[in-house]
């Protein structure tokens, strides 16, 4: 693909981004896609070939794009609550970059049962990478003995309800003043301290 084809790739996958995840996929158009990539309609179909395939383009090309298991082996220290710390902030970045993403999975997931379906998928990943994690601290006697998977599945699960609470409370509640990951990382590393 030339420069100029994936500045438009990129223009379109933006384009569409913004409209899916305040309008849902199905209420966005090939020609409102088009007009606000500022690029023809049949610049779309020559791209991508149909709006499922422009779909299916962000998942693969936005959702966890960061080397997470690169980025995650190259700043662990073994120390529980630092790593979780960082873990946990990978896993917030990663899931900011792709917000609208996630709306677009939450808006369609009973019409399009794929996208969270691939959602998931990705995130299993993540899930399987600390999880890993759990099962060498154990071994090196720094977390208290049980199933790594349900160690990494409670951290998980913590941090993605703290985004999608934050992702859907927007503009409804007020935040909390205090809500700082630190402090719950605090909390969780010392329920699996030794």
């Amino acid at each position: 693909m030339s420069t100029k084809t994936e500045n438009t790739a990129d223009k379109i996958l933006s384009s569409t981004i913004d409209l899916m995840s305040e309008k849902g996929y199905k209420a966005v158009t090939i020609k409102e896609i088009a007009a606000s990539a500022s690029v023809s309609e049949m610049t779309v179909f020559r791209t991508f070939g149909s709006k499922k395939a422009i779909l299916d383009a962000i998942i693969d090309n936005y959702m966890f794009s960061v080397p997470i298991e690169e980025t995650i082996q190259k700043n662990i220290k073994y120390e529980l609550e630092q790593d979780l710390l960082m873990i946990s902030e990978l896993y917030h970045n990663v899931l900011g970059r792709n917000k609208k993403i996630y709306l677009i999975s939450i808006m369609e997931r009973k019409t399009m049962p794929e996208i969270h379906q691939s959602l998931h998928n990705k995130a299993l990943k993540f899930l399987s990478i600390v999880t890993e994690y759990f099962r060498v601290m154990q071994e090196k006697g720094k977390v208290i003995k049980g199933n790594p998977e349900a160690h990494a599945l409670t951290l998980m699960r913590f941090n993605y309800g703290k985004f999608i609470s934050g992702l859907l409370l927007v503009g409804i509640a007020p935040g909390f003043p205090e809500d700082n990951l630190q402090d719950s990382i605090a909390v969780i590393a010392k329920g699996l301290s030794t």
